[in-house]
């Protein structure tokens, strides 16, 4: 599909990035330099339903659009074809409505790009994969590769995205407070848990750090979904009661991310609590196994851990048989080291 002239100033953009909670916390590294090239534009976003909350309080970005993704399989599933198409072309006719001059497509899917084109826009621009739909694009833009210069950076695999379309540089995930959340005690905020297992650091070192921590006199607060209750009860087992303000699967994703923005400090693993850190300019600590760590975020100060083996990054295909020497090399001694330093 032959690309339409991009000189044009635009009045309206929609940006497209579905999921997951981290990777929209990183996307959102895009929004500033695309105010800063044209002050007035209006950014729209979006995302599936389970993350709206993330987006809905920042000032950044004008309107949030909700896919409902759970709600379309089940109509697909039920074989219910009719009121599946009606409930797209009302989708599309609410996102048309809109007449975006740009329609970015942040993430790189089959789905973001299908979503993309319902939009319209003149403009549709998002990343080359081996997904299909492509032509539903009217242009691609190499994602930043790994180990290329500018990727140490948070967001950073965004550069080429905004390089391209603005001619400027990213910047870091920035967010807004949460509205209408009360004020949260400054504690020392843990963010451990993660859906895969190669990126958990072990519950072993995560309870000598604790115990460490409330020996010195830390106030901690404990963060995780209804997933990660069970490890929590495993870690904290036997703990004076008071030590830790176990929040894990009690609080909303707004709660939660009020919790981080007060936050003295932030310890965790590579998963979007510790993004979140970053994106609300706390002090914080990522520790990083099998995947490959950014090296500088915004402007707190950040300490990022990780032993760079041989064998790192295995992302999602762990060659050691699953003993993770990548995370079990990182002792609490050296992440409580990297809290200081953060914090001094």
């Amino acid at each position: 599909m032959p690309s339409p002239t991009a000189s044009t100033t635009p009045r309206r953009i929609l940006l497209v990035r579905l999921s997951a909670m981290g990777d929209l916390v990183i996307a959102t590294a895009l929004l500033d330099g695309l105010r800063q090239a044209w002050p007035g534009v209006e950014i729209d976003w979006l995302v599936q339903s389970e993350f709206a909350g993330l987006l809905r309080s920042q000032p950044a970005i004008h309107e949030v659009h909700v896919w409902e993704r759970r709600a379309w399989g089940r109509l697909l599933r039920r074989g219910r074809w009719l009121n599946l198409l009606r409930t797209v072309l009302e989708f599309r006719r609410r996102l048309r409505a809109r007449r975006y001059d740009w329609v970015i497509d942040a993430q790189g899917l089959a789905k973001s790009r299908a979503l993309a084109w319902l939009a319209g826009g003149r403009r549709r621009i998002g990343y080359t994969s081996k997904e299909p739909l492509a032509g539903l694009l009217h242009e691609t833009v190499v994602r930043q590769k790994e180990a290329a210069p500018g990727r140490e950076r948070i967001g950073g695999e965004h550069a080429p995205m905004l390089r391209q379309l603005t001619g400027t540089e990213i910047g870091a995930p920035r967010l807004s407070r949460p509205e209408g959340q009360p004020a949260r005690p400054a504690t020392l905020v843990l963010a451990p848990f993660t859906t895969r297992p190669q990126k958990h650091w072990p519950e072993a070192y995560l309870r000598q750090l604790i115990e460490q921590l409330a020996a010195r006199g830390e106030s901690l607060s404990l963060l995780g979904g209804p997933g990660d209750r069970a490890a929590a009860a495993r870690i904290l087992e036997g703990l004076p009661a008071g030590s830790v303000n176990n929040l894990v699967g009690a609080t909303s994703l707004s709660e939660a991310l009020s919790w981080i923005a007060d936050a003295r400090a932030l310890i965790g693993v590579d998963t979007g609590l510790t993004h979140m850190g970053i994106a609300y300019d706390r002090p914080t600590v990522a520790i990083f196994g099998s995947t490959l760590p950014y090296r500088t975020g915004g402007r707190a100060p950040l300490r990022v851990l990780w032993k760079g083996l041989p064998c790192s990054p295995c992302a999602r295909k762990p060659t050691c048989g699953g003993r993770f020497d990548c995370l079990t090399g990182i002792h609490p001694t050296e992440v409580l080291k990297a809290l200081d330093e953060v914090l001094a």
